[in-house]
C-alpha cells in the first residue's frame, strides 16, 4: 500500500514530497492491527491474543517477537518506530533528509522542532493514516519524542479552524466519574492535578460535584466561569454499542448485537460516566461532542483508556478525541491506548505543573510524558490533536511577568519552529531535491516570517478594538494587541542582534 507524504509548511523554507510504503504491509497482508494489539498488551504478550494465520511468524520477522519464547521483544518499541521512520522520513528520501535539516537548525539553537502530522478527513476509508503510533517514531538512534521533537496530530477537512483569545487565567473542570460496577479508580489522579497546580494562582481548579452526564450539561450551562479546560479522569473504550438495546460491546469486529441480536453501527469512542444509581453510563463520542460544542472549551484532556484511537469504520471522527476536535475543540489530549493508573497520575501532576506555568499545552504534554517514564511502554499512549488557528502550539493563557521563564531552556510560542506535514495516498510526482539554505538565512527568513505573521495579527486585533461591543472585550483585545506587540519586538530583537 502506497502513500504520499509532503511538507505543506516548513521554517526551511523548502516543501520536498516522497511516496513511501505504508508500514508493517507484507503483500496484501495488513498487520498494522497486530501493531495496535500489540501496544494495547501493556501486561505482556498472550498468544491467545495473537491467533491469525501467520500472524506471530510475521512478528517474529519484524523483531516484535522473541523468537522461540512466549514474550515481546526487549527492543519492541524500537523496531515499531523505525518501521514507522522508515516509511515516513526515510533518509534516503528529500523528505527526510528536510526534517534531518530542521531537526539539527532546532538543536543547534537549542529549540523544539513541531513536527504535525496532518491527515484528510477521508483517510479512513482509505489508508488509515491516523490509526498508526506516530509518536513512536525512532531515528535508529533514539525516539524522536525523546530529542527536541513535539509532536501533533491535525485532520484537515472543510471548516474554519477554531480561534479563541488567550485569558490570563485558567479555569480547569476535572470529571472523576467513578461508577460501582466496573473497575475501580482511585482519587490518586485528582490529587496528582492538584498537587501540579496548586502553587499556581493563576490557574483554578473545580471538580464536577456530580459526575453524570447531566451534572456536566448543568454545570456547563449554570456556572459563572465557563471552564477553558475539561479534564475526563475515568473509564473509556472504543467499541460497538448497540443501538436497539443500549449494550455496549468492547469487541470493533462483533457485527450483532450480542444481547438482541440487532445489527451494529461502525464502533466509535464511549466515556464512561455516573448513572443516577452510581453505575456506568458510557456515553458516545458523538453525544458528548454535541454537548460542548459551543461552550468555549480550549481544550479537553481524557485520561481514559482508548479516548484517542479510532481503527475501525469509514470515518477518522469514530473516536472520542477526534469528535472533539469535530465539535470545534482546537485542542485535545487523549489516551491512544489504554494506560495503566500510575502513569495516568503522573503525567497529570506534571502536565498541569507546566500549564500552570504558563507554557503551551505541546511543552505541558512532552515533560508529562517524562513523568511516565522513558524506559517504559507508557510514555506513547498520550496522544494530542490540534487544530487551533493561530495557535498551533495550544498555548491556553497570556503569562503575567512572574510567570516569564527565566531561562531559554523552554522557548516561548514564537520561537517554536513548525514542520508540518500533509499525508495522502496517491501519485506522486519526482521531486527535485533542493539543498538546505545556509543556517543564517535560514533563521532570518524564519524570524521574518513569523514578525509578518504576527504584524498581521496585530492589525486584526487593532481593527476589532475600534468596534468592540464591552468594555471586557476592549481590555482583552488590549492585552492581546500588548502581548502581540512584546513577541514583535523579541523577534526583532534576535533578527537584528
Amino acid at each position: 500500500m502506497r502513500f504520499r507524504a509532503l511538507v505543506v509548511d516548513s521554517t526551511l523554507g523548502s516543501n520536498p514530497e516522497s511516496e513511501s510504503t505504508l508500514p508493517f504491509w507484507v503483500g496484501d497482508q495488513d498487520w498494522r492491527t497486530t501493531v495496535i494489539k500489540v501496544l494495547e498488551s501493556s501486561s505482556g504478550f498472550m498468544a491467545t491474543n495473537f491467533t491469525h494465520p501467520g500472524e506471530q511468524d510475521w512478528m517474529v520477522q519484524a523483531g516484535i517477537l522473541s523468537p522461540g519464547h512466549p514474550s515481546f521483544a526487549p527492543d519492541y518499541l524500537t523496531q515499531i518506530g523505525q518501521a514507522l521512520f522508515q516509511a515516513l522520513l526515510s533518509p534516503n528520501e528529500s523528505l527526510g533528509q528536510a526534517f534531518q535539516s530542521a531537526l539539527r537548525f532546532a538543536e543547534r539553537d537549542g529549540v523544539k522542532l513541531h513536527l504535525r502530522l496532518t491527515f484528510a478527513a477521508e483517510s479512513a476509508q482509505r489508508s488509515r493514516l491516523a490509526d498508526y503510533p506516530w509518536e513512536l517514531i525512532h531515528d535508529r538512534q533514539r525516539f524522536l519524542l525523546h530529542r527536541r521533537v513535539q509532536l501533533s496530530r491535525y485532520i484537515a477537512y472543510d471548516a474554519v479552524p477554531p480561534q479563541q483569545p488567550l485569558g490570563d487565567r485558567l479555569y480547569v473542570l476535572l470529571v472523576s466519574p467513578r461508577a460501582n460496577d466496573i473497575g475501580q479508580l482511585s482519587d490518586a489522579e485528582p490529587e496528582a492535578i492538584r498537587a501540579g497546580i496548586v502553587k499556581v494562582e493563576a490557574v483554578s481548579l473545580e471538580q464536577l460535584p456530580t459526575p453524570t452526564w447531566r451534572g456536566l450539561s448543568a454545570y456547563l450551562t449554570e456556572t459563572a466561569n465557563p471552564p477553558q479546560v475539561i479534564h475526563f479522569d475515568g473509564h473509556g473504550i472504543f467499541g460497538k454499542g448497540c443501538k436497539a438495546c443500549e449494550h455496549l460491546h468492547a469487541s470493533t469486529k462483533v457485527k450483532m448485537c450480542q444481547n438482541c441480536g440487532a445489527p451494529l453501527p461502525d464502533a466509535q469512542g464511549f466515556l464512561a460516566f455516573e448513572d443516577d444509581q452510581g453505575q456506568a453510563d458510557f456515553v458516545s463520542a458523538r453525544s458528548l461532542a454535541a454537548l460542548v460544542a459551543d461552550k468555549g472549551i480550549a481544550l479537553a484532556v481524557l485520561s481514559a483508556c482508548q479516548s484517542g484511537m479510532a481503527v475501525t469504520g469509514e470515518s477518522v471522527f469514530n473516536g472520542t478525541a477526534q469528535q472533539l476536535i469535530d465539535a470545534q475543540v482546537p485542542a485535545v489530549v487523549a489516551m491512544q491506548y489504554s494506560v495503566r493508573v500510575k502513569e495516568a497520575r503522573d503525567f497529570a501532576e506534571q502536565f498541569y505543573r507546566l500549564l500552570g506555568q504558563g507554557e503551551s499545552t505541546l511543552v505541558a504534554l512532552s515533560e508529562g510524558r517524562k513523568w511516565m517514564g522513558v524506559e517504559g511502554n507508557q510514555w506513547y499512549r498520550p496522544v494530542m490533536y490540534l487544530r487551533w488557528r493561530e495557535n498551533e502550539t495550544a498555548q491556553l493563557f497570556m503569562k503575567t511577568d512572574s510567570q516569564q521563564p527565566t531561562s531559554e531552556a523552554i522557548p516561548a510560542v514564537s520561537q517554536v519552529p513548525e514542520w508540518s506535514q500533509l499525508m495522502t495516498q496517491g501519485q506522486i510526482e519526482s521531486p527535485l531535491t533542493t539543498s538546505p539554505e545556509p543556517v543564517s538565512s535560514t533563521r532570518q527568513g524564519y524570524y521574518q516570517r513569523q514578525i509578518t505573521q504576527l504584524e498581521e495579527q496585530l492589525a486584526a486585533v487593532e481593527s476589532d478594538l475600534e468596534t468592540a461591543a464591552t468594555e471586557r472585550d476592549h481590555l482583552r483585545l488590549e492585552k492581546d494587541a500588548e502581548r502581540l506587540l512584546k513577541k514583535i519586538e523579541q523577534l526583532n530583537a534576535k533578527l537584528h542582534g
